[in-house]
């Protein structure tokens, strides 16, 4: 279990990505470019890739709808990430394999020449 996940569905994601030969980074903080802190779940820091995961007990507002909205916007404007991937804590529990899927073939899509991935 990592200390800083912020949910159940994080850590198995976590392990999921572990048991699939990929090792993001967890966790990681970025400032926005107004100096704002953010938070990514997970970083792919070489190829720019962010995945985070979504779950449902912050969501259930307009209000919580609106901030996260504006989250995610600021997190794309951070130089650290070209691309933010979004999953469901449900993806993460009952398609883990889609999920992976997704994440190798942006890593394909986004990774620097003659680095390869298993």
């Amino acid at each position: 279990m990592d200390p800083g996940a912020g949910s159940p569905a994080e850590t198995v994601a976590r392990l999921r990505l572990h048991d699939a030969g990929l090792r993001p980074e967890s966790q990681v903080e970025l400032r926005t470019p107004d100096g704002r802190r953010r938070f990514l779940d997970f970083l792919f820091r070489t190829e720019a890739l962010a995945v985070e995961i979504d779950g449902y007990a912050d969501h259930g507002s307009r209000e919580a709808h609106r901030r996260d909205i504006d989250r995610f916007n600021q997190v794309l404007q951070c130089p650290e990430v070209r691309l933010l991937l979004r999953y469901t804590a449900a993806e993460v529990f009952q398609r883990p394999e889609r999920m992976i899927e997704e994440i190798r073939s942006a890593l394909g899509q986004l990774r620097p020449a003659g680095h390869r991935y298993g």
